[in-house]
């Protein structure tokens, strides 16, 4: 092959079918390069005789035969396709590299290399894949990947219409409460709240001697007319005026954005289906803890320094003076109160105490903050600790020197547009002076220092407190609705209470095969009146509340089809503004108030703790 022609010349001669080929003697008496191919190649495959395939022992060949092809249209049918698939070899190779070198083997690539390594003396075939590698080499540096030509890739992305919403919309007493037809400016009725005999009402309600003489007397003299007649009873009664509130939300959406989304989503369509969720769920929080009247500012804590229990971590930091200066806020969804007056507590080195601070609860307050100082200098005050649900907690490691600040007045805990929610009216918050209902208005128990986890025998006393306590209505709740962590912790008093406390266990069919580990308790007997309280788990009420929930009176000659209401003059309405701009705009309005025509058929249990302490052991929290 010492006048072997280039590669470049050699698919030429392949493309346009003439040329020479090699330089074999008779190389010029072929008028083409495919008639040269066709000639060479009728006496290459001969050799495919010497090994027998399947194919070739069914056409004769006899088995071990080491002969070559004689058959002469096995000869011509072998050239053929061979001919062709090594012109065609050519033509790819030249024409379509990137083809070509995308069917490697991986295998035979690498053994490619390691053969040009391991033969260093075959000087014509290193020049001429050198020669190869010169022609092709631009093309194939030209392969397509997943970062090639574009570091993103020439690939699409599997994007699933339309947009996935994972978050939660739970609404537990929007959804349960009734949405009653409302009037005017505000939601008026007349209440009788006791008559003689009821043991309920400003009165009392006490019971009347009912036993008299004989109605005629005095020989029925007319001086004496009327004759003795009984006494009369007493009956006591208020007026509820509960003021309606505005209450609106709003979303848009650019043009663009809309005009963008074609063909994957419908922009404007989840815009309102999201305002209509946010709407729910910000309604709900109203309706648990909304007032329109200014929560109280707690009283200074009660403060103590202790040695720290096992388990628990000494504070650390540097402390000026030995003292930790502590002041504590009531909080809601909607903000905190101003600060309580502070309390010092002195005689403390770092590594060697932990405190255990204890609060007066505040009514209509949901949680408390805790704000920590070395010092009263102002402003030094930051935020050690919140949401803090029960009455006692231990502060423990470093005090904070960053982040929240205290505020300086209430940042919103109440405002004079909302109405009053579940738990500032059963707290007692909503009532009296110049709130929205009248004197005692509130729920028939309440408890905001249980100071202990939330356990059957809290849950008993509550119950028993709401049938009998003085003035109470003989409340038989329906519900206990209260934290998910509160909720299982009173599962847990329930089962490590074994042989003292009855329970049921139900066992399905579907149950038999396996064993399915845990308890939870989903109903709980009343001791007092043997009615079944259902319990619910609230995806939203802190920790450290919990609520004694009933719907609908006991008796059916009341005229109060509902205890609690949301009597509204407008509900739901939706509207999508004029376009004024390339902006769509879309708003939701209600106007009406949660309406509490009998609250005393409830109960509130606060200051429920998440771990207890006693003497050396555990801690408060």
């Amino acid at each position: 092959m010492s006048n072997a022609p280039a590669v470049a010349d050699l698919v030429k001669n392949v493309d346009q079918g003439y040329g020479y080929y090699t330089d074999d003697s008779d190389i010029a008496s072929y008028s083409s390069t495919d008639q040269a191919v066709a000639e060479k190649m009728a006496v290459l495959v001969k050799g495919a005789g010497y090994a027998v395939t399947e194919k070739s022992y069914q056409l004769g060949a006899a088995p071990g035969a080491n002969q070559p092809i004689t058959d002469p249209d096995r000869v011509f049918s072998k050239a053929m396709r061979a001919g062709k698939a090594w012109t065609k070899a050519i033509h790819d190779g030249h024409h379509a590299p990137d083809q070509v070198t995308k069917s490697f083997n991986s295998n035979f690539m690498q053994q490619y290399g390691a053969f040009l390594t391991a033969n260093p003396q075959n000087a014509a075939w290193a020049s001429w894949t050198a020669n190869l590698q010169q022609e092709l080499g631009q093309a194939l540096n030209k392969n397509i990947t997943l970062t090639s030509p574009l570091a993103t890739g020439l690939v699409p992305f599997n994007l699933i219409a339309p947009s996935r919403l994972i978050y939660p919309v739970y609404s537990p007493f929007r959804n349960k409460l009734p949405r009653t037809q409302g009037q005017g400016s505000s939601y008026r009725a007349k209440v009788i709240t006791g008559v003689s005999g009821s043991q309920t009402g400003s009165s009392g309600g006490q019971f009347l001697d009912i036993a008299i003489p004989e109605l005629v007397s005095g020989g029925g003299s007319m001086s004496n007319w009327p004759l003795n007649l009984p006494a009369s009873g007493a009956q006591d009664s208020v007026d509820l005026n509960v003021p309606y509130r505005f209450m609106g939300m709003s979303e848009n959406v650019s043009w663009l954005a809309q005009f963008s989304g074609q063909g994957f989503e419908d922009v404007s369509a989840l815009a309102n289906l999201i305002l209509l969720q946010e709407f729910m769920l910000n309604e709900e929080a109203q309706i648990i803890a909304a007032t329109s009247t200014a929560l109280a500012t707690p009283s200074a804590p009660t403060c103590t320094a202790r040695t720290p229990n096992a388990g628990e971590s000494a504070i650390t930091g540097t402390i000026t003076n030995s003292t930790v200066d502590i002041k504590v806020t009531a909080a809601n969804w909607f903000g905190e109160t101003a600060p309580s007056s502070v309390t010092a507590v002195t005689g403390v080195t770092t590594g060697n105490f932990v405190i255990d601070v204890t609060f007066t609860p505040v009514a209509g307050a949901l949680w408390y903050n805790i704000y920590t100082t070395v010092g009263t200098v102002a402003g030094t005050y930051h935020r050690q600790t919140t949401g803090v649900g029960g009455l006692n907690y231990t502060l423990q490691g470093a005090l904070a020197t960053t982040g929240t600040l205290i505020p300086a007045a209430d940042t919103g805990s109440y405002s004079s547009y909302r109405f009053e929610g579940l738990v500032p009216v059963i707290s007692g918050h909503s009532q009296g002076g110049s709130n929205v209902y009248p004197s005692g208005w509130q729920g028939g128990y309440i408890n905001q220092s249980v100071g202990d986890l939330l356990n059957i025998n809290t849950i008993n006393t509550a119950l028993k407190g709401l049938w009998d306590n003085t003035g109470s209505y003989r409340a038989d709740p329906a519900e206990l609705v209260g934290e998910g962590g509160d909720i299982m912790r009173l599962s847990n008093d329930i089962v490590q209470a074994g042989n003292a406390t009855n329970y049921r266990l139900f066992v399905q069919q579907t149950d038999t095969p396996g064993v399915r580990a845990g308890a939870a308790v989903s109903e709980f007997v009343n001791p007092v009146t043997r009615s079944i309280v259902r319990i619910l788990v609230h995806p939203w009420l802190p920790q450290g509340t919990a609520l004694l929930m009933s719907y609908t009176m006991p008796f059916a000659w009341s005229n109060v089809s509902n205890i609690w209401e949301m009597n509204m003059v407008q509900d739901y309405l939706s509207i999508g503004w004029p376009v004024i701009d390339a902006t769509f705009r879309y708003s939701s309005f209600t106007y009406g108030a949660l309406a509490a025509n009998a609250p005393f058929y409830c109960g509130l249990l606060q200051g429920i703790q998440q771990t207890d302490r006693s003497g050396s052991t555990g801690t408060w929290s």
